[in-house]
C-alpha cells in the first residue's frame, strides 16, 4: 500500500472527515528515548509513526492514520512520552453522528459478520 493510498483509506471515520477529528499522538521529545516501541506497537496497517535515525527518535508521520480512540502507543510507552487529546472531544464527535449513519454501519457489519448476532 502506498503512502497516498494509506492516507486516503483512513480519510473518513463514520462519515466524518478525519481531518475534522483531533485525535492523534503527540511525542514529548524530552521524554522519548527512541526505543521504537510506538513504531512497532502501532497497527501494521496504520503506520502513524516513523523513525528518525539521525535523532534516534520516533516521529508522528501520519497523524490522521491514528484510529480514533486508540491509545495503544501511549499505553505501551514506558517513558510516558506519548499523549493523546482528552477523550471528551471524541465523545462530542460521536454525539454528532446521526442515528441513521450508525444504524447503516451496524446493519452492514452484522450482515457481513453474522456470528456477531447474539
Amino acid at each position: 500500500m502506498t503512502e497516498i493510498e494509506q492516507q486516503n483509506k483512513f480519510a473518513v471515520w463514520h462519515g466524518i472527515s478525519r481531518s475534522a477529528i483531533h485525535w492523534e499522538p503527540v511525542i514529548d521529545e524530552n521524554k522519548c528515548t527512541g526505543c521504537g516501541m510506538c513504531v512497532v506497537t502501532c497497527g501494521e496497517k496504520r503506520n502513524v509513526f516513523g523513525y528518525d535515525f539521525d535523532r534516534h527518535k520516533a516521529v508522528v508521520m501520519y497523524p490522521e492514520n491514528c484510529m480514533v480512540g486508540c491509545n495503544n502507543c501511549t499505553v505501551s510507552c514506558l517513558w510516558n512520552a506519548i499523549t493523546h487529546p482528552d477523550v471528551s472531544g471524541i465523545k462530542e464527535v460521536v454525539k454528532s453522528l446521526t442515528t441513521e449513519q450508525l444504524q447503516k454501519e451496524l446493519k452492514k457489519k452484522l450482515s457481513d459478520n453474522p456470528s456477531l448476532l447474539a
